[in-house]
């Protein structure tokens, strides 16, 4: 018998408390990037992954492991995630060890466990109802330069080593993207400290004038 069922025993009154507390977005490490600073950015953009048979297999950072890739513009920063899923877990795996984690090139950021609290095998359904703000819980965060997000799709107990433990039958997952984070070239800068180097040359003009 699998030993993580010896635990489910152990803890079956406790199961449904334990449901209702647990949040499926969940910080993943290493935050891709500080979701603390203050960017100008514009508009909001929508990225949709279709999920359609993507396998979970192994743990996180496994080679087996499937992932994909979004390019949402330089410096960017996700804002929000949702999702509209259906899985399916061979047992003896469980529903709510199948996880996908959101990152950029240096880093991941947030992990989306969507069937959390469902320790059990089978299929499901799961949905966030629109895309959750991540702003409020302190899960925003910026990509790199790059523009690259990263997804990961993963196990977090490994029942079946090199081979797959669930199936994501069908659906999609939402990304929410504040705007592109605007660099200005090296040209603009000197353009803009030209300009202010002018604005001071008038001042002191104006103020000899008047003395």
């Amino acid at each position: 018998m699998h030993n993580k069922y010896l635990a489910w025993l152990a803890a079956g009154l406790m199961a449904g408390a334990l449901s209702a507390q647990a949040a499926p977005l969940t910080p993943a490490g290493a935050s891709a990037a500080s979701s603390s600073e203050a960017m100008p950015y514009s508009g909001f953009t929508d990225y949709t992954l279709d999920v359609s048979g993507i396998f979970s297999v192994d743990g996180p950072g496994d080679p087996d492991n499937e992932t994909r890739s979004l390019q949402i513009g330089s410096s960017a920063r996700v804002v929000g995630i949702g999702w509209d899923t259906t899985q399916f877990a061979d047992s003896p795996s469980w529903l709510s060890e199948m996880v996908v984690r959101f990152g950029s090139t240096n880093g991941w950021a947030v992990n989306l466990t969507t069937g959390i609290g469902d320790n059990a095998p089978g299929t499901a359904s799961y949905s966030s109802g629109g895309v959750v703000d991540l702003i409020p819980i302190g899960l925003d965060f910026f990509v790199d330069a790059d523009g690259v997000l990263r997804l990961e799709f993963f196990e977090s107990f490994d029942d079946f080593a090199n081979d797959w433990d669930g199936r994501w039958l069908s659906g999609a997952l939402t990304v929410r993207v504040e705007g592109e984070h605007v660099v200005p070239e090296p040209s603009v800068y000197a353009l803009l400290l030209l300009g202010l180097a002018g604005v001071a040359g008038t001042a002191r003009r104006r103020a000899r004038v008047q003395g």
